[in-house]
This record gives structure tokens, sequence and C-alpha cells, in this order.
């Protein structure tokens, strides 16, 4: 049998260890061969279908701080797509399991649910399980075990799986660049893999754009389940944003994500990108039609806003940088046990200092929130302060560049 023989035999299969094994020699993959296996993972449960309807959906690769999988579906919504939105729990806070923290918000629906829910409000918003893609999950498992998580050949099937499991036709990416991201760590890695991923989803019938982030750049300044819903509480305009012009920008660009998404021929300098009122009565809606009230996500933001904090300062005089995958390890390490209907979010953090700002000794970095077991706060703080660094060399680049726009 030849190699590309091999490869397909592996892909039919859909046995996890098989398949990794053949993800190892990524060079042999194709957009065709990504996007039978995305097909055959999609087919190993239910799939939905939408007559007359166009449903789109923002997903991402991973990364602290990102609120691109929060904001940038509402906004669509908010302009009027049809949103279906399949997900996992993220590290350290993807959308659902934030989501998920709400009283009353169900993550668990079936295909019925949705399609009740997305009659109500026009965004369901579930996690997955054994009815959609279960091969899926079974692959993620075991990538999890092996440490296969960040193979690009996978993470591009996956995704397109869960999209083509609910009946995504068109869908946006935020590619995040580095070791903590599954698209590669350096920009080159990701935009072969955004180009994968748009070739293999022109292959199913998605209509597919990749926005990669340039730089390693922390994208605003809050991370956590929490302190995530906080941060697009601000965004939209539900509390202050004060003068927080990180966030500000980040969620401009998350804007900017939706609206080209929907328009991809549109110019930068003819797009609105001010639909807050539109958004906030897209995330009130939707919030209803999940089972929670716009009163129980105020409280849920609220809470976390108030919580006591402990600051961590800089060691010495220099310039401030953050290991992001650190950080995200820290704040994984903090929650002992999870399962579906049960998430938990013990701790987060603000970074009161941009990472690439020269600091001077004892200034205020990071802002810690922690409320889980006492024993576990020394090593969160500690794991945190390891993530820090100071150094005598200025970065290249201090902020988040424009995000480069892929498509097939």
């Amino acid at each position: 049998m030849n190699s590309s023989s091999q490869l397909k035999a592996s892909i039919e299969s859909l046995e996890p260890a098989r398949i990794v094994e053949a993800a190892q020699d990524s060079a042999r993959w194709t957009p065709i061969d990504v996007a039978a296996l995305a097909s055959r993972l999609a087919g190993s449960g239910e799939q939905m279908h939408w007559l007359n309807t166009s449903v789109a959906d923002i997903a991402s690769t991973g990364g602290p701080g990102s609120l691109s999988t929060l904001l940038a579906p509402l906004v669509l919504n908010a302009r009027g797509a049809q949103i279906v939105k399949l997900g996992i729990p993220g590290r350290p806070a993807g959308a659902i399991d934030s989501f998920a923290t709400i009283p009353g918000y169900r993550v668990l629906l079936n295909s019925k649910d949705v399609r009740a829910v997305v009659a109500t409000c026009g965004f369901a918003h579930f996690l997955a399980d054994e009815r959609f893609a279960p091969a899926d999950a079974a692959l993620y498992v075991y990538r999890k075990r092996v440490s296969a998580v960040a193979v690009p050949v996978l993470a591009c099937a996956s995704l397109l799986a869960k999209k083509l499991a609910v009946g995504v036709t068109r869908v946006g990416l935020d590619v995040r660049v580095g070791p903590h991201g599954n698209f590669g760590a350096t920009l080159d890695e990701a935009r072969r893999s955004s180009s994968l991923f748009c070739d293999a989803a022109r292959h199913l019938g998605i209509d597919a754009t990749a926005f990669v982030s340039p730089t390693h750049a922390l994208p605003q300044p809050w991370i956590g389940r929490g302190e995530a819903l906080l941060a697009l509480a601000r965004a939209i305009g539900l509390r202050p944003l004060e003068d927080d012009a990180w966030l500000r920008e980040h969620a401009l660009q998350c804007r900017n994500m939706a609206d080209t998404v929907l328009e991809p021929d549109l110019a930068p300098e003819d797009r609105i990108n001010d639909y807050l009122a539109e958004t906030r009565a897209a995330l009130e809606a939707h919030l209803e039609a999940q089972g929670a009230t716009v009163a129980a996500f105020l409280e849920r933001i609220d809470s976390t806003a108030s919580a006591p904090r402990v600051a961590i300062c800089a060691p010495g005089e220099g310039w401030f940088g953050l290991d992001l995958a650190r950080v995200r390890d820290a704040l994984i390490s903090t929650r002992s046990h999870e399962i579906n209907d049960s998430f938990l979010d013990p701790a987060g953090i603000q970074v009161v200092t941009p990472p690439g700002t020269y600091v001077s000794q004892y200034d205020e970095l990071i802002r810690v929130r922690h409320s889980g077991p006492p024993q576990k706060a020394d090593g969160l703080y500690e794991a945190l302060r390891a993530a820090i660094q100071i150094s005598a060399t200025a970065p290249r680049v201090v902020s988040p560049a424009p995000l480069e726009i892929i498509r097939a």
C-alpha cells in the first residue's frame, strides 16, 4: 500500500492512534485529505441542515485573551446572520465555558433544542457531546493524551468537522500565532495552516476566512472565564469601558472580523463597525433563549469585577514580557476537576501593564483573582511570576498588529 493509500485508510478507519500517527507527516496532507477527515468526523453523529438559510460562525485556534468567539458571533447575529456554534471548553477560557458559568445557561442542546433557540433569537451555542461529531471528541481526547493538540492538520479537520456537523456555511477563524495556539508557533506556519483550513473548507462547501495575528501579543487584558464575560460586557457597553484603549482596539478587531465574514469584498473604510446597541440586544436575546437571564449575567460579571485581587509586581527594571503559554497553564492548574455541567472558575487575571512596556521595579503588572482552595493560591502566584519576563532588550513588536486575511 503506497503512502497516499495508507493516509486514506487511516482517515477511513477513524482510529485516533492511526490518524495521529498519519498526521505526524503533515506534508502528505492535502486540503482534500483534511476535508475528507472532517467529513468522516462530522458524519460520525447527527448532522444538521438548514433550508434557505446561511449559517455563520467565528471560531478560534486557541490562545489566552481573545474575545473573538464571544464577541464576533454576537456582532454577526446583530447584523442578521444565523449563528449555530458547536464548541468545546477552552484553555483557559473559551466562549462556551465562559457562558456556562452564568446560572441557568444551557450548554447541552439536542438538535430540536438548537432549532428552537435559533428560531427564537438566531443564535444557538452548545457543547459538543455524543450527539454531534462524537468521533471528533474521541480523537481530541486522544490528542490531549498524547500531546498532539497542536498538530495543524488535525486542528483544521476538527474545527471543520464541528462546523459541518451543525450546518455552518460561512466561517471566520481567529488564528493566534505562538506555542499557545494550534496553527503554528511562527507566522509562516500559521499562514500555511490557515491556507490549508480555507482550502479544505472550500472542498466542503464552506466559505472560510482566516484572520492571522502576526504577533504573539496579548489581544486584551482580561484572562479567565469571569474576566472574559466582564470584558465582553465592557466591549458592548453594558458596563463602562473607561480608558481601556487596549480592550477597545480588540473589540474593534472582533467587529472587523464579523464584517469581513459577511462582506469579504467590502473595503475597510466603508465598514460601519458600530453595532453596540444591536449587539447588546443580541446578547440579551441569546441569554434568554439559552435559559439564563440578563440579570444573572450582570450579577456574574459584577461579582468578578468586585472580587479581591492580589497584585504581582515587576521584580526588576526592564522591558515587560509575558509567556502566555505559562499563564494559560497556571490558570488551568487551579481547576481540580471539571464535568460538562459544572464549569469551574476559581481564578482569573487582569494584565494591568501591557507587555512590551518598559517598567521599573515594583510596578504593578498583573492583578490576580483567586477563589479556589487556599492551598492552590501560592502555586498560582508562583506560576504567574514565572510567566513574567523582564528583559534589557526592547521587543520588536510592542502591540497587536493588524490582522492578515487569508481566503481560499
